[in-house]
This record gives C-alpha cells, structure tokens and sequence, in this order.
C-alpha cells in the first residue's frame, strides 16, 4: 500500500511505533489495558463515557438499557458494552456465514495457491496467520473477509455460524497499529501481529476466525474458555469436548478494539449483494456455491 493520501500525522505515530521494540508496545498497550480498567468513580465514568460518545459518535441507543443506566465502572466496562437485545439481527439462512462483528468490510479475497491472500494489493501467508501450514491448506480455494474495528463499534466477536469450536491457537507477535499508515510500513501486519485464532467445524467445512491485536489493545479474551493474555510463545489449546456454538453465539472479546480475519474453505463465496463498507454483526458475508 501506498502512504499517499496518509494524514503525517498518522505517518509519526506509524513510525514511531514501528521503530519502537517489541517491549515498549507491550509495555504500553498493558498500561493503556490497566488504566482502561481502573475503577472510575460514577461521576467521572459518566463524564468520560459521554465524551468518548461524543467524540466518536457511538450510539448508545444500541447498548443494554440496563448497563447504561447503572452506569460503567471502568472505560473498559464502557468499551466492552454489550448490544440492547434486539440491536442485531442475525441471517439464521443456514446457507450462510454471517459478519462475526460490526466494523468496516475492508477485504474480500480468494485464497490463492500456496495458502497467500491478497489483501490491499500486498501478499501475506495465511500458514503465517494461522501459525498452522497444515490448517492453511485446507483454507486454499477459499475466501478471505478482513473486518476492521473502528473505536465507535461493538468490541464483541460472535459465531459466523453454527459451529464446533475445535481448537483455540495464541499466536504471540507484536502489537503494531493497522491503520493504513501502518500497513503501508509493514503490509504483513496481520500475520506480525498478536492473534486469536479460534479454529470453527461447521456445515460449510473449516472456518477460521481470527481476532487480531494491535497497539493499545490490553487483551483480547475468549468467551468459551479462559487463557492469560500476551502469550510468550505459541499456545494450541483443543477443545475436548468441543464447545457447541450457535450462529451469533459469543466468540471473544477486544478490551481496546483492532480487526477480524473471517476464513473459510472453497465450497462458500463472498455474498452476492455483500460490498466493501461498514458491516454489522449478523448480516450475511459468505453463502454457499451453487451445486
């Protein structure tokens, strides 16, 4: 990717960030992470929440009437707020996999030979991605969705379809921003990056869904099980029993938000009426080929 049309801004902060070692951007994404979840007295969190609204134009009409009444005892009870019931509504068409997550469609891609994705005009591995060559191959043929998390969105990751959550894969790696600045210094950011790879056996073959961390994000965490955040090396944890997962059923968490990598094998497409843009929890992404 190009860095023309970048703000400088952005172009400091990414360079600043890129040139930093690995310690200090996990240093200070676990210290943004602790001040997020500071307890706040009421005043103060209703103050901070309102302005944080304000600011990025979040729309609390979408959030539990009963968390916001009651009020947030930390940002990070704020960023992690979950949705009024009835906020989403999840495509049951067994056909297809839904958006794991509100965010920003920024990619859609075939998987091409030799487990690559083309994203924004640049190559990365998904064997790289996933830390599993074995499991990329089987994702060859198949699609790519990437989704990215703006700082006004749902920080919840749900099911794409009904499922049986194999496997969860802690991928450690560093915590680069993925603005386009960012990108445009290290265009294999998703594959450099800190993940959590939750490994799906569904109706329509393999899917994965991969949430990735960035700068500032204090953790991510998982719905189904419990693990200690930053792993130092990587973690393949199976699932025995699996746990069973419905379409929209909670996948994990972002406590300070980045993107979700949506994979899945040959026999689905993106959606026909799907385009690139803002997406939101539920609605179609991917549908079965025709037979």
């Amino acid at each position: 990717m190009s860095e023309r049309g970048v703000p400088l801004r952005a172009k400091v902060a990414a360079a600043l960030v890129h040139a930093s070692p690995d310690w200090s951007a996990l240093l200070a994404s676990r210290a943004m992470g602790a001040a997020a979840r500071a307890k706040l007295p009421t005043g103060v969190g209703r103050f901070l929440v309102g302005a944080y609204a304000r600011w990025f134009r979040v729309n609390l009409n979408e959030v539990d009437p009963l968390e916001l009444e009651e009020g947030f005892d930390s940002f990070d009870a704020f960023f992690t707020r979950r949705l009024r019931e009835g906020a989403r509504f999840i495509d049951r068409d067994p056909r297809t996999i839904v958006s794991p997550c509100d965010g920003e469609l920024r990619e859609l891609a075939e998987i091409e030979r030799e487990s690559e994705v083309v994203a924004k005009g640049q190559r990365y591995s998904i064997a790289e991605l996933l830390a599993d060559p074995e499991l990329a191959e089987l994702f060859v043929g198949g699609v790519s969705a990437t989704i990215y998390l703006h700082p006004r969105d749902y920080h919840r990751v749900h099911c794409p379809s009904d499922a049986l959550a194999r496997r969860v894969t802690l991928v450690p790696g560093r915590l680069l921003p993925v603005t386009d600045a960012s990108v445009a210094r290290e265009p294999r950011v998703m594959a450099v990056n800190e993940r959590m790879v939750h490994v799906l056996e569904t109706g329509h073959g393999w899917v994965a869904v991969v949430m990735v961390a960035a700068f500032g994000v204090g953790n991510m965490s998982c719905a189904y099980d419990r693990f200690s955040p930053h792993p130092r090396e990587l973690e393949i944890h199976h699932r025995e029993p699996p746990a069973r997962l419905r379409k929209g059923d909670e996948l994990g968490t972002f406590h300070l938000g980045s993107t979700v990598i949506v994979l899945a094998q040959a026999s689905v497409r993106a959606g026909q009426q799907v385009a690139l843009g803002r997406i939101r929890l539920g609605q179609g992404l991917l549908e079965e080929r025709a037979r």
